[in-house]
């Protein structure tokens, strides 16, 4: 009896110790797209569906406060658009178009977002609550079926006045902005997280202050912490 009561006591005493540093993955969906206006060109995007998977850090401050660090490898899908008139801010890219008017854009690359989290007790988990900053980097981006269109972040288009050679308009491979991600930890360490993204940064480089471009995304999906 003693032995065996000394045996639970250390078990006792091993889950209570406190982790400075935690880490686990996730594998997530995602719907994103950018809020876009071209003055002189009238092209807009569309958004699309995605996938986001990689792993985190957690720097526990305390048993509830942690800086949660995140490296996601992402697939973005979404559509550019020519439009006569303005469509205005397209969440769920309902206005229909001619084909000739539509350019499919993909793209990968790396989030890195950076969040301040705090775990509240709930039921035989914990409900998560984190916000912060994050930062993106494009690998790779393409149009397929129409690489003479318009690419995202490569673009095909006319020269600037003056034939120096340098595009009209052209995309930054990289933005920053803020996030939040709330979400729920079971007990075995199963997690759901949402988050949102949105980028503080016009990523457009063009000669009319009109015109802008800044990406948001909205993900989704499973993670599991170790």
């Amino acid at each position: 009896m003693l032995a065996a009561g000394s045996a639970l006591s250390a078990q006792d005493a091993d889950s209570l110790k406190f982790r400075t540093v935690s880490m686990g993955v996730i594998l997530q969906a995602n719907y994103s797209g950018e809020s876009m206006y071209i003055a002189e060109s009238s092209i807009y995007a569309y958004p699309g569906f995605g996938v986001d998977a990689g792993a985190f850090i957690d720097y526990n401050i305390t048993r509830r406060l942690a800086v949660e660090v995140q490296a996601l490898l992402v697939l973005q899908s979404g559509r550019y658009v020519s439009a006569s008139t303005d469509p205005g801010f397209q969440f769920f890219a309902r206005t229909r178009h001619s084909p000739d008017d539509l350019a499919d854009m993909r793209l990968w690359g790396m989030d890195i977002p950076i969040y301040v989290t705090y775990a509240f007790p709930a039921g035989n988990g914990n409900f998560r609550l984190g916000a912060g900053l994050y930062t993106h980097v494009t690998f790779q981006a393409w149009c397929p079926g129409a690489p003479d269109f318009i690419t995202p972040y490569r673009r095909i288009i006319e020269e600037a006045p003056g034939g120096n050679g340098k595009p009209r308009y052209a995309l930054n491979d990289s933005h920053a902005g803020v996030g939040i991600q709330v979400g729920y930890e079971f007990a075995p360490g199963l997690m759901i997280n949402l988050s949102g993204k949105f980028s503080v940064i016009d990523i457009i480089n063009y000669e009319s202050k009109l015109s802008y471009a800044r990406p948001y995304k909205i993900s989704l999906g499973l993670g599991w912490h170790f």
